[in-house]
């Protein structure tokens, strides 16, 4: 058997493939791994337990060793820039901003220095405004124009709640309850949500009326996310009040690096020259929120606020795939890259392309007809039964976070049901009707009240003893309240089922029978929108919405609802 040898000459293809495919390989090898060391900016120690990163990437960090050195496996051929973050937890003896530092593809062993949070406080420091010029707005002006939308923005000045405090939010507004004439010297705690910069350095002292620095008309502005630093599980305190603190930190040269420099949020890589940042995860919490979103009264402890309560008891809590917080529901993430920051130009600073999971809305959507209409289902169905019509309603939460109706415990939701013949109504033998507190407080029926009307109400009614008082007042004001009266709101995840019985009379036919139902969602309670003249909401919306109107055919079931028929 002969044996063929094949001798391949220098210069040829395979060997010139083969020299490049090694070259490229030995190339990107080198590439591949960015080590360096973290090192606290003035000991020079190291800082142990650091997050690394290149800068705007996702997924986990790499956790500095021992030693403070990281190995980072990248595959990168331009330069770039690694970060160090820190997880702020107040108290501890050392905190640190976040750092970085440019890694070419040439290099390795690259140092990050990173800046201690300064000890010292800055006691006469009024926190920025949001608003250009020299406000947030100048480096954000994206964000700033959709918080601009939000009912934070407007919380300072909400003619509601100062109509409820001091009488005087709009023409109607000393009519009725004033918190101020009830409680003289008072303040109510609600400046400590409504406009917290307000209360920075007096947390609970501050009268609403009162307010008048350009930041805290801003209401829940960037300074008053931004510049608190820790959130405790004392869940029931008020913000500022014993839940949440703020911190104003001064450096040793104020001028280059003044407080308002100093924030925080839930990015670990934030390294810019006109931002001093640190990192902390309860920005990414629901109970970060929880601090103006839950409470109860200090006195009596009757509750406030259940919204972050609420959240915890619903399938949303959940470690899973169906995990979501407040933050991923009410500042749901972009759908394409950008920026966080853009600066001025003469700052000559290159802004960073962040992928669009890390840039969040900050219109904080709330209670819109539209979120309402997607997170509730209304199924119903009729039948005749002797000389009995029953209707069977259904109202499912199956999209909310919380309870529906959820927030202060003024707002409401009505369920009303009715059957009639011919325009005549039938009478009602059995189910549940709607409460009292669907009425205004003018003798007689007006249009729009309700009680007594086949339905049900969805309400947390609190009562208390005004000042001077005996009996029982319902509703009041978490501040007035010493008890719950009734609880029927519908928690995240749970239908609420009713049955109506109405006197079916022999001779009519089931065609000639009209059903209605409707939800009515109600931001206050009709006795106190019509006592302070309320027509709608400081932002503008109607104080009732129409969820759902539904004409049900008898012996049929729809469950499309939320179509208005």
């Amino acid at each position: 058997m002969s044996r063929t040898t094949h001798h391949t000459k220098i210069g040829s293809p395979f060997l010139g493939l083969f020299l490049f495919s090694f070259f490229w390989f030995l190339a990107s090898d080198a590439r591949s791994e960015i080590t360096g060391v973290v090192l606290d900016s003035e000991s020079e120690m190291p800082v142990v337990g650091a997050r690394v990163r290149i800068q705007s990437t996702t997924g986990e960090p790499v956790i500095t060793d021992a030693s403070g050195h990281f190995i980072i496996s990248a595959n990168f051929s331009e330069t770039v820039k690694v970060t160090a973050g820190w997880n702020y937890q107040r108290g501890e003896p050392n905190q640190y901003l976040s750092g970085g530092a440019i890694a070419s593809p040439t290099q390795s062993d690259i140092q990050i220095h990173l800046k201690r949070v300064p000890d010292s406080s800055n006691p006469t420091y009024e926190p920025i405004k949001a608003a250009p010029p020299n406000g947030c707005a100048d480096c954000h002006a994206e964000y700033f124009n959709e918080w601009g939308t939000s009912g934070h923005a407007l919380a300072a000045e909400d003619y509601w709640v100062r109509d409820l405090f001091s009488g005087d939010g709009s023409p109607g507004g000393a009519n009725g309850y004033v918190f101020k004439d009830v409680h003289p010297g008072e303040t109510g705690f609600c400046a400590s949500c409504h406009t917290p910069v307000a209360e920075a350095h007096s947390p609970g002292e501050v009268m609403l009326d009162e307010v008048e620095s350009i930041s805290a008309l801003e209401g829940v502005n960037c300074s008053a996310c931004h510049q608190i630093d820790s959130v405790n599980h004392a869940t029931q305190e008020i913000h500022l009040v014993g839940n949440a603190t703020m911190r104003f930190p001064r450096s040793g040269n104020p001028l280059l690096e003044p407080t308002h420099f100093y924030v925080w949020g839930p990015l670990d890589d934030v390294d810019y020259p006109f931002m001093r940042a640190s990192y902390t995860p309860i920005y990414s919490d629901s109970r970060y929120c929880a601090t103006c979103h839950e409470y109860e009264n200090p006195e009596t402890g009757a509750p406030g606020q259940q919204t972050y309560s609420e959240w915890l008891a619903s399938p949303f809590a959940i470690p899973g795939p169906g995990f979501k917080s407040c933050q991923e529901c009410h500042m749901p993430k972009r759908k394409e890259n950008g920026s966080i920051c853009d600066p001025p130009d003469a700052f000559e600073t290159e802004t960073v392309n962040r992928p669009a999971s890390q840039r969040s809305n900050h219109s904080f959507v709330g209670s819109t007809l539209e979120t309402l209409r997607s997170n509730l289902a209304l199924e119903a169905f009729a039948s005749i039964q002797g000389s009995t019509l029953e209707v069977f309603a259904n109202l499912s939460n199956f999209g909310a976070g919380h309870a529906f109706p959820t927030g202060v415990s003024i707002r409401n939701a009505i369920l009303v049901v009715s059957a009639s013949v011919d325009g005549v109504p039938l009478i009602q033998t059995g189910g549940p009707t709607i409460p009292f507190w669907a009425d205004d407080d003018v003798d007689g029926k007006q249009q729009g009240d309700l009680a007594g009307k086949p339905g049900k109400g969805y309400a947390k009614v609190l009562e208390g003893r005004l000042p001077g008082d005996e009996e029982y007042s319902k509703p009041v004001l978490f501040i007035d309240a010493e008890r719950v009266f009734s609880n029927t709101l519908i928690p995240s995840g749970v239908s609420d089922r009713t049955k109506y019985s109405f006197a079916f009379g022999g001779g009519v036919s089931a065609e000639s029978i009209e059903i209605s139902i409707r939800l009515l969602y109600r931001r206050a309670y009709r006795a106190l929108a019509v006592t302070k003249g309320w027509t709608e909401t400081p932002m503008g919306d109607p104080v009732e919405w129409e969820v759902f109107n539904y004409r049900l055919d008898l012996d049929t079931r729809r469950h499309s609802l939320w179509r208005l028929h």
